[in-house]
């Protein structure tokens, strides 16, 4: 998913092609062309509380394949989206606009896509009465359009683009290194930024046990998820001295000033990150009690995505964070756990059942507790946690086969894997 507020900045960061015209005859010609259209909307009102609801929308496209929707209605009441996943929405008075997320703009010739949100109502809500999708009304049956198009026609010679190369498949060496005017980060990157082609997403990261000094669990780890692509920031510093931050306890404001810190690097002139990040791809993450850090720094809107490893919140409410924070999420999220040895198994569980964004939730049952940070699980978890950032962030259409598709993942035994509104 994208941010809800910002729909245009999940445009691909970059694409590469290029073409070398050697001779060029135009050939100019009117020819008729036929289109079918058509969509259905099924609507559906799944809970209500006093003064709010939600809902989910279930498209089918009756007419020829879509590469991009947008989804219109009016509300015929008071009723405001407070939040939405599976795609982003805008919404002037009763007027909604809903646009597709990375991964999911293309919808097939009978193919189906979903679209939920939350929102408030001061009365009982009601079914808008039509529906457009890309502005053809949506009526459950098909019309064809013809229409007549001029076709110019250039001979050129080209290099073919590359096609989307998944984040795992990279090897980068990686640099080590304090964050920059900031001693509470560690930071995990790519040794020579330029050489990875494209702008490296940002992820900041939450240690177990929230410790705030010592990261040397993670390093491997975190330098897996370098070597990918990535730019990790994580909590502690460099060298394990103090930093003047406590652990023990979930800080998630350090995550969220994480992020803070990656956008001064990216303007800073005399950064090796200078001009080289991608703060449109931003993801939160975190080992047990950072995983809390990381779920609770996931609400804020610059996030894109957030994966819990070993974590959730408790029953109790544990350290001030009740369950009811998972509703204050906006992006898909990644749970995963070690199975029943896991302490956080129960949790993890849990959790994944009462949010209501995209999410998936990956058991690897041998990883235990800590399988996936230093043990023999280390680089399956971690690919996991990258193909999943690559699917969220990017639309990589391989890691979505990846974490989604049943030849993926799940047929990895003993892997096994659960979604939810993807």
């Amino acid at each position: 998913m994208r941010r809800t507020d910002s729909p245009s900045r999940r445009a691909a960061a970059v694409t590469a092609a290029v073409a070398l015209t050697a001779a060029t005859a135009a050939l100019v010609a009117a020819q008729p062309a036929s289109a079918a259209t058509g969509c259905r909307v099924d609507y559906s009102i799944g809970s209500q509380w006093p003064g709010g609801f939600g809902a989910n929308l279930v498209v089918t496209n009756l007419g020829d394949a879509v590469s991009g929707w947008r989804l219109s209605w009016a509300f015929p009441g008071d009723e405001r989206i407070t939040q939405s996943w599976n795609g982003t929405h805008a919404q002037s008075g009763a007027q909604v606009t809903a646009t597709n997320a990375a991964w999911n703009g293309g919808i097939a010739t009978g193919g189906t896509v979903s679209f939920g949100f939350n929102a408030t109502s001061g009365s009982r809500p009601a079914t808008p009465s039509s529906f457009t999708l890309n502005g053809v009304v949506c009526t459950g049956s098909t019309t064809t359009t013809t229409t007549t198009t001029t076709t110019t026609t250039t001979t050129t010679t080209s290099q073919s683009p590359q096609p989307d190369r998944p984040m795992v498949e990279n090897n980068f060496p990686v640099t080590r290194e304090g964050a920059y005017g900031d001693n509470r980060y560690t930071v995990f990157r790519p040794s020579n930024p330029q050489a990875v082609g494209r702008p490296l997403p940002v992820l900041a990261f939450g240690n177990g046990a929230c410790a705030h000094t010592d990261n040397s669990e993670v390093t491997r780890a975190l330098t897996f998820i370098a070597s990918k692509g990535f730019v990790v920031v994580d909590t502690g510093s460099v060298n394990g001295s103090p930093n003047g931050v406590p652990s023990g306890s979930p800080i998630p404001s350090l995550l969220t000033d994480a992020i803070t810190w990656a956008e001064r690097e990216h303007n800073r002139s005399a950064s090796p990150l200078a001009q080289r990040l991608d703060l449109t791809r931003v993801a939160t993450a975190g080992h047990s009690c950072g995983g809390l850090e990381a779920l609770v720094a996931a609400q804020d809107r610059r996030v894109d995505a957030v994966a819990s490893l070993n974590s959730g919140f408790f029953a109790d409410g544990a350290f001030g964070y009740p369950r009811s924070e998972l509703g204050k999420l906006h992006t898909p999220a990644l749970f995963m756990d070690g199975g029943p040895s896991d302490v956080a198994y129960a949790n993890n569980q849990a959790n994944y059942d009462l949010v209501t964004v995209p999410a998936v939730l990956a058991r690897q049952p041998q990883a235990g507790h800590g399988g996936f940070i230093g043990g023999s699980q280390m680089a399956d978890g971690m690919t996991t946690v990258v193909q999943f950032l690559d699917m969220v962030l990017n639309g990589n259409q391989a890691a979505r086969a990846y974490v989604l598709d049943p030849s993926g993942l799940a047929s990895r035994a003993p892997w096994t894997v659960s979604r939810k509104n993807f």
